[in-house]
This record gives C-alpha cells, structure tokens and sequence, in this order.
C-alpha cells in the first residue's frame, strides 16, 4: 500500500454527543474504527476534541476520490463486519453525527495523507460562508495575508459539489464556503499571528456572510497509530 496516499476528497466530521461520554467515545473510536477504515481506503487522517465544547467529537477523514469514496462507505456502513458488531455501540453515545463538510482542495490537486499531522501543536479550522460569487476573492484575500503573517500556508479547501452518493450519511455542500486548516505550535503561537492579521478582518466584512472558527487539539493517539498502520502494512 502507498504509505502517503493523494487524496482529493476530505470530510470534517464534528458529532454532538451524549453529555459525558467523550473520552469513552474517543477510547471506543480509537481501537475500532481507525485500522478498520484505513485498510478498506477511508483514511482516518485526525482525531480531535474541540475547545469549549466538552460533548463534542471531530475528525478528518480522506478519500482517493468520489469512487473510491462510495466504493469504501459501501463496504464499510453496508456489508462490513466491524460497523455491524461495533456502529451500534457508538451510534449510542451520539446525539448528531450529520455535521460534515464534504471538500476538495483548492488551487492543487491533492491532498497528502499526511496533511494535517505536519505540526505537533494545535489546529485551526476556519469556515467562511461568503456572498454569492465572491468565494474565490476572499481566498485571494486570505492567501496575501497568510504570505504577510503566517510561517507556512493552510490547506485551503471548498465544497465537493459532486453528488453526494450515499445519501445515507448527510453533508453539506455550499459553492460559496471556503475552509482553512492550519497548525499552529499551540495556542499562544496562534494567537500572535492572528493579531498580526487584525486589519483583515474589516476588509472580510463585505466578502462574507458569517465564519467559524475551531481550536482542535489532537487526541493523544491522533496521527500515531495511522502511521503505525501504514508502517505494518509496508513491512509486511
């Protein structure tokens, strides 16, 4: 297997659960469902708790393309062992599991396996809903400021507008979002070179409609045991 895959297609999954259960849920996801994705082509590429949210669970997951997309939900949801015996199990500490952006990278063509785990630090996702047709002028915007202030650029993505073809498992498409993740040292780190970006924000304001941002810190086994799944599978 490709130890570095190129993946075209992401999802961002944020679930709302049952009032204090993440670390079991984060426990019960981590030994079930990370291997038994990556050897079926759903690459697992993050796990995350998010700031300020303390019932919530978010994670990145990354496909080869649309096909191979369908191909693995299919084989995963449908006739897979694994979702049958233990899919109950997490279905029962959730409350929302349709939060999910379904993207593509913008201005190249792929995205690394290996993406999101470049920094040992923290993660800012950034989503930006903006005016009609003026997508592509806040990504200009954006990409002169992050030239200007910040070490390294985000992976800067919009919506797969493709038909999502497993109507089973929502998303949300929207041509006018645009999403950035980037990985900071930790947060004081972020927020010295959000500072030096302070003049954006007013030029933002009549590009974009309404944004979120979300701190995400790794869980402890995030990014290691899939880089110990791809090592196995090469040596073997």
């Amino acid at each position: 297997m490709n130890s570095n895959p190129r993946l075209k297609v992401i999802e961002l999954r944020n679930y709302l659960l049952k009032r204090g259960v993440r670390e079991k849920f984060i426990d019960y996801f981590e030994d079930h469902f990370i291997n038994s994705q990556n050897v079926l082509r759903g690459f697992v590429l993050g796990q995350f708790r998010i700031k300020g949210e303390n019932d919530t669970f978010f994670w990145i997951r990354g496909f080869e393309n649309m096909q191979t997309r369908l191909t693995f939900l299919r084989s995963f949801y449908e006739r897979g062992e694994v979702w049958k015996q233990f899919g109950p199990g997490a279905n029962e500490m959730m409350l929302d599991s349709d939060n999910v952006y379904l993207l593509k990278p913008l201005g190249r063509e792929s995205f690394a396996y290996d993406e999101f785990a470049k920094g040992k630090g923290i993660v800012v996702v950034e989503s930006f809903f903006t005016r009609p047709n003026h997508r592509d002028e806040l990504a200009s915007l954006l990409q002169a400021d992050w030239t200007a202030h910040l070490n390294g650029k985000p992976v800067v993505c919009v919506s797969e507008m493709s038909e999502n073809d497993f109507p089973r498992l929502p998303v949300i498409q929207d041509e006018n979002l645009l999403v950035t993740i980037k990985t900071f040292r930790d947060e004081s780190d972020y927020e010295s070179r959000l500072s030096q970006s302070a003049g954006l924000k007013a030029r933002m304001k009549e590009l974009v409609n309404n944004e979120d941002t979300l701190i995400l810190y790794p869980t402890p086994k995030s990014f290691m045991r899939n880089a110990g799944f791809f090592s196995a599978r090469e040596g073997s």
